[in-house]
């Protein structure tokens, strides 16, 4: 059976993309996760890594560098079995389809094609063709991270990945010094630290759970989102922080934002139920805690954004660590105006952390 190799959708609003070059070559053995070939969108270069296993078939005249094709074309395949042939593909990039949509007169139809290649024939090749200087390289977890950390630029991006393709750590190398130069920030109120939590008890606890209420789709930000609600928010009696609403953002589409109100008083069901399903008619108060979630991904320490009439931030994310697989970061952002409470606040969240069967549901 062979598997078709199709190009990505690249984002809601993208339905086309440019081919840039196979990374594999005709005949070779891909496996699933493979990086298979990149396309071009939006000035950055995209890798597409492989979804299935197989030999691969495609034909190196096409489709050719810098051609513009529509989401779901079919440029090659993955079969079963080796073969060095090369397969016959017929490939018409965005702008053929549209032509041949405009007319169905054959005579008229030849006529206007005829014109439109005249047309890209006169214009000049260093137009036509992508320039290499300009491409930007990158892995598709990275661009992840960047849209979440929003970056939107990757020109000033230093890649250490092959053919200097922009990681993961790069993009949180460059998030970090980038906010070391733009330190100075313009209200004096505004406080930032950083500190690492162990997470091992905290994992163990939700292991336990999945397996014992045979679920597997408990989170560690559902629990975290429960913890928090008990640090900051004490039977409406904390005169100083009257904050009981989470809003948690783990997507860089603002549209899709989760609130939770009163989260102490909600189990871990009805808490998971809630943070993963968008609420667009709730809106971010003083009594919020905006929760960034980068827990899927291994960066330090990064600056979580105060939102307004938000007064508080907190990022999670995972420390970049080879050793401490189970450590966390804890990134807080937050307002003068919560300074008296605000570190008696944090210490219980990572006391909660270590003895996570004192919240229990």
């Amino acid at each position: 059976m062979d598997n078709e190799i199709l190009i990505p959708k690249l984002g809601w609003s993208i339905d086309e993309a440019t081919f840039v070059e196979w990374l594999k070559s005709n005949g070779e053995y891909v496996n699933a996760g493979d990086e298979i070939f990149s396309v071009e969108s939006d000035k950055a270069v995209q890798v597409v890594e492989s979804i299935d296993s197989g030999w691969l078939c495609i034909d190196h005249d096409l489709p050719k560098e810098g051609q513009l094709l529509k989401y779901g074309t079919v440029i090659g395949y993955l079969s079963e079995k080796k073969t060095n042939s090369k397969v016959s593909i017929k490939l018409e990039n965005s702008e053929d389809y549209e032509l041949k949509l405009k007319t169905e007169d054959p005579e008229k139809d030849a006529k206007n094609k005829i014109e439109y290649f005249d047309y890209k024939n006169e214009i000049p090749e260093e137009k036509n063709k992508l320039i290499a200087s300009e491409r930007v390289f990158i892995s598709p977890r990275a661009k992840s991270l960047a849209k979440k950390l929003n970056i939107d630029s990757f020109s000033e991006i230093v890649g250490t990945g092959k053919n200097n393709r922009i990681t993961e750590k790069d993009i949180n190398l460059f998030y970090k010094e980038f906010n070391s130069r733009t330190s100075e920030i313009k209200s004096k109120s505004l406080n930032i630290f950083n500190l690492t939590i162990n997470c091992s008890e905290l994992l163990d606890f939700i292991n336990a759970y999945n397996e014992s209420a045979n679920v597997k789709n408990f989170r560690l930000i559902d629990y975290l989102i429960k913890i928090i609600g008990h640090a900051f928010h004490s039977n409406n009696q904390d005169s100083e922080l009257q904050i009981n609403q989470v809003c948690l953002i783990n997507n860089a589409n603002k549209n899709e934002s989760f609130f939770i109100s009163d989260p102490k008083q909600k189990g871990l069901v009805e808490i998971n139920k809630i943070a993963t399903k968008p609420d667009v008619n709730s809106e971010i108060n003083q009594s919020t805690v905006v929760m960034i979630d980068l827990t899927d991904y291994n960066i330090r320490f990064f600056n979580p954004k105060i939102i307004s009439p938000s007064l508080l931030s907190i990022g999670i994310g995972k420390y970049l660590s080879d050793v401490k697989d189970d450590y966390y970061t804890l990134n807080v952002c937050y307002l003068n105006d919560l300074e008296l409470r605000i570190f008696e606040k944090i210490k219980l969240i990572t006391e909660f952390t270590k003895s996570p069967y004192r919240l229990l549901l």
